[in-house]
C-alpha cells in the first residue's frame, strides 16, 4: 500500500459517518450498558476504522460500530478513526479486518461466527484451497465444510431463533431444523424446545420423532404438539426441567411407538409385582422381538449368590412372570 493510500488518522463528526450501512455488521445483540458508561465518562479511546467509498460522501464502517451507537447514546459528537480509501481497502480486507479486530477483544456467539463465515465465502475461489478451514480455526470451530454450511445457514434464519441459540441455549442443529418449517409450525417448535432446555442429542431424538409422526398421521407439528396436549407438563410448577423434559419425551415417544409403549408399561408393571432386588437385572429383548429374556446377576460373596438365585426361583412361581412371558 503507497503512502498516500495509507489510512489516515483523524477526528471524525459522528454525523459524518453513515451509520446506517450495515455491510461490515457482524455484532449480534450486543450489551452496550458498561461501553456506553465508558463513553459517557472518557470519550472512545480505541479509534474506529471508516472507509471513504467516494469524495463527501458519508463514510462507511468497517469496525467499531458500538463505540459509534454508544456514541449517539451519550451524546459524544466525534471520535477518532482510521479513515481508509476504498482503492486500499478492499471489501476482502475489510471483512478481514473486521474478523481479527473483533477476535483480538471479544469472545464471538456462534451468530456472529456464521455471519463472518457467510460474508467471506463468496471470496474463498480466489484464496488459497484451505483458506475457509483456516478461517474456521481462527473462530475455533472444526475445519470441515460440513462446519461452514452449517454456520453459513445459521447466519440467515429467522431472528428470534438465532436469539433463542445465543440466549437460551437452543443448540444449532435444532434452530436450523425449525427453520425448515412454516412460521406457526416453526414457532410452536421454537417455544417447544426452548422450554425444555433440552441439549442436542435429545433434541435430534425429539425432533426425529416428530417429523416421522406428522410424516406418518400426515400432521402438521403444531397440531400435533397441540394434540399432545403438553402445555400443562410445561407449565406444571412443580415440576423442575429435567423432569418435564422427561415427561414430554414419554408423551413423544408414546405417540411415536403406541404399541412398543405399551409393552414397555405391562413389562414395568409386572416387573415392580416381581419385587426383584437391584442386584438382579431382567431385561427383555429389543422391542419385544425375540423369545428370551436375558438376567444379569451382580454378587461379590458366595452367600450373595445363593441369595439372588433363590430370589430368582421364587420369582419363576410368581403369576407376574407369566405375565412377562405373555409379552413375548
Amino acid at each position: 500500500m503507497s503512502q498516500s493510500l495509507a489510512p489516515s488518522l483523524r477526528q471524525v463528526a459522528v454525523t459524518d459517518i453513515a451509520l446506517d450501512d450495515h455491510t461490515f455488521q457482524v455484532t449480534y445483540r450486543p450489551d452496550m450498558t458498561a461501553l456506553q458508561r465508558s463513553v459517557a465518562q472518557v470519550g472512545v479511546l480505541t479509534p474506529v476504522h471508516l472507509r471513504q467509498r467516494a469524495e463527501h460522501a458519508p463514510l462507511q464502517v468497517v469496525c467499531g460500530r458500538k463505540r459509534l451507537l454508544a456514541c449517539q447514546h451519550t451524546g459524544c459528537p466525534s471520535v477518532p478513526a482510521l479513515v481508509h480509501q476504498v482503492e486500499a481497502l478492499s471489501d476482502l480486507q475489510a471483512w478481514l479486518l473486521v474478523l481479527h479486530d473483533n477476535l483480538g477483544c471479544r469472545q464471538l456467539n456462534v451468530v456472529e461466527k456464521g455471519r463472518l463465515l457467510l460474508h467471506l465465502r463468496p471470496y474463498a475461489p480466489t484464496q488459497p484451497a484451505t483458506w475457509l478451514h483456516d478461517v474456521c480455526r481462527l473462530l475455533e470451530l472444526p475445519p470441515r465444510d460440513e462446519t461452514l454450511e452449517t454456520y453459513c445457514r445459521l447466519a440467515v434464519v429467522p431472528e428470534p431463533l438465532q436469539t433463542a441459540v445465543v440466549e437460551e441455549g437452543l443448540p444449532v442443529e435444532t434452530a436450523l431444523w425449525i427453520s425448515t418449517h412454516a412460521a406457526v409450525d416453526g414457532s410452536a417448535l421454537q417455544e417447544l424446545f426452548t422450554r425444555l432446555k433440552v441439549g442436542t442429542n435429545r433434541a435430534r431424538e425429539l425432533a426425529t420423532y416428530l417429523d416421522e409422526i406428522c410424516q406418518r398421521d400426515a400432521c402438521r407439528p403444531a397440531e400435533l404438539l397441540q394434540a399432545l396436549g403438553l402445555s400443562p407438563l410445561l407449565e406444571d410448577a412443580r415440576l423442575t426441567g429435567p423432569q418435564k423434559l422427561d415427561n414430554v419425551r414419554r408423551l413423544i415417544r408414546q405417540a411415536r411407538y403406541p404399541q412398543l409403549s405399551t409393552y414397555e408399561q405391562r413389562f414395568q408393571e409386572a416387573l415392580r409385582h416381581l419385587r426383584l432386588p437391584p442386584q438382579i437385572s431382567l431385561r427383555p429383548p429389543p422391542y419385544f422381538e425375540g423369545q428370551q429374556y436375558q438376567v444379569t446377576l451382580n454378587f461379590r460373596q458366595p452367600q450373595e449368590l445363593q441369595h439372588y438365585a433363590q430370589r430368582l426361583l421364587d420369582a419363576a412361581g410368581h403369576e407376574a412372570l407369566e405375565r412377562l412371558l405373555e409379552l413375548l
